[in-house]
C-alpha cells in the first residue's frame, strides 16, 4: 500500500491550507511545535500523522478538522442522513495498524459514532489521550486493551465500556486479529 493510499489525500489539503495562509514550513514548524522534516513528510504523505500531529496542524491552520476528510459524493435525499458502508470517510494511522472511519454523517450534532479498526499489533501508540466528554463503544471482533486513568480492561466481542474522555486513556488491540470497536464520542472530535 502506498504512502498516498495512506494518507488518504490528508496530506495535500493540510499544504493546501498552509499555502492559503501564505505560511512556510517554518513557520507552521514554530506554532506546532512539530520538526519542518515531519511536517513536509505529512504534507508529501510519505507518513501519515498522529492524532496529536493532526490536532496540532488544524490548530495552526485555522482549519475544521472534516476538511481534511474526502467528501463523498451523496444523493442529496441522503446527504445529511445516512452514510453508505464504501463511502465512509476514514482516517489512516499507518504504522499504528489504526484506521478510524466515520459513521455519522456530516455536520453533525452532539455525538459521532465511529469505526476502530486495530490491525494484529494496532494501537494509539505510547501517547495518553485525555481531553473533555465523554466516550464508548462495544467490541465487534478481536480484543480490546483498554487503559483508562491507570486501569487495565481486556474486553472481548460483545463487551461495552463508557467512561468521561478527561480520564487518561489509550487502547491497542490485544488480539492476533482485527479488532473492530463501534466507538461514540461525545462532542464529535473529527
Amino acid at each position: 500500500m502506498t504512502a498516498n493510499k495512506l494518507a488518504n489525500g490528508i496530506g495535500a489539503r493540510i499544504r493546501a491550507a498552509r499555502f492559503r495562509k501564505k505560511l512556510s514550513l517554518e513557520q507552521v514548524s514554530e506554532l506546532t511545535g512539530l520538526s519542518i522534516s515531519l511536517i513536509s513528510k505529512i504534507e508529501r504523505e510519505i507518513t501519515a500523522p498522529s492524532v496529536r500531529s493532526l490536532l496540532a496542524l488544524i490548530g495552526a491552520l485555522d482549519i475544521p478538522l472534516d476538511h481534511l476528510f474526502c467528501q463523498p459524493a451523496e444523493s442529496t435525499r441522503e446527504n445529511g442522513i445516512v452514510v453508505r458502508a464504501g463511502e465512509r470517510r476514514r482516517l489512516d494511522f499507518g504504522e499504528k495498524r489504526l484506521i478510524k472511519e466515520l459513521l455519522t454523517p456530516q455536520p453533525i450534532g452532539s455525538l459521532e459514532l465511529l469505526m476502530i479498526i486495530l490491525a494484529p499489533g494496532g494501537s494509539t501508540g505510547d501517547d495518553i489521550f485525555s481531553h473533555n466528554g465523554e466516550e464508548a463503544g462495544i467490541v465487534l471482533t478481536g480484543c480490546l486493551e483498554l487503559w483508562i486513568d491507570g486501569q487495565t480492561f481486556f474486553l472481548n466481542p460483545g463487551d461495552s465500556f463508557a467512561f468521561p474522555s478527561v480520564k487518561p486513556h489509550r487502547f491497542r488491540n490485544a488480539a492476533e486479529v482485527e479488532t473492530r470497536v463501534l466507538w461514540v464520542n461525545t462532542p464529535p472530535l473529527y
